[in-house]
């Protein structure tokens, strides 16, 4: 799936802001090239925002051409 701010692969994250071991597995803090924070656990998407994060930029506006 592609983000669908701006069509970055979900897969790929951008940043990882923070990973934690837990007792469920690894769960992973990361950040769209939008800016869009989500959680991710077993390479799932557990929990996402709603809109990109304002005055965090990626590396473009038109960052779907990766």
């Amino acid at each position: 799936m592609r983000c669908r701010h701006c069509g970055w692969p979900e897969q790929e994250p951008y940043e990882v802001v923070s990973r934690h071991v837990t007792s469920q597995g690894v769960i992973v803090y990361s950040r769209c090239a939008c800016g869009r924070l989500q959680v991710r656990r077993h390479d799932r998407v557990v929990l996402q925002a709603r809109t990109p994060t304002p005055g965090v930029a990626g590396p473009a506006a038109g960052c779907a051409a990766r």
